[in-house]
């Protein structure tokens, strides 16, 4: 399990926007991991996953509204029903999943959740994420 530091940024749902906070990025050289959106009629919000979150705040608030939110990055393999398990896990341990996102690279996966009481989660998945790591 890795928590992170999600960065949120509300920008203008138009063309250039994503372009604009990536190059932003690119030009004080920090790395995207992992990254979605969610899109409003007016308004779309990008959340990313960087190498450096404080960093990418400061240089994205010319761009928009830029928040951040703690989440939890969890490493699994890259097959059916990797996601389903977490989502039980969740459920059992009465986690509510607000946001999920996943990328994946050959036969690993990086899902990052976005939950309340995030320690409280964190400690819940704990037994979760070791029987996982210990089928790897």
């Amino acid at each position: 399990m890795q928590p992170a530091l999600q960065v949120n940024i509300s920008v203008s749902n138009q063309p250039s926007s994503l372009a604009r906070v990536c190059d932003t990025l690119r030009a004080h050289s920090i790395n995207i991991s992992a990254i979605t959106c969610t899109e409003m009629k007016e308004r779309t919000t990008i959340h990313l996953i960087v190498d450096d979150p404080e960093s990418a705040k400061i240089v994205l608030r010319d761009l928009g509204t830029v928040s951040s939110t703690f989440v939890l990055g969890f490493k699994v393999k890259n097959q059916t029903g990797a996601i389903a398990s977490l989502g039980r896990a969740c459920a059992v341990a009465g986690v509510n999943i607000h946001n999920i996102f996943a990328t994946t690279c050959g036969k690993e996966a990086m899902v990052y959740i976005s939950v309340d009481e995030i320690e409280k989660a964190a400690e819940s998945l704990k037994a979760w994420e070791h029987n996982q790591t210990k089928h790897h």
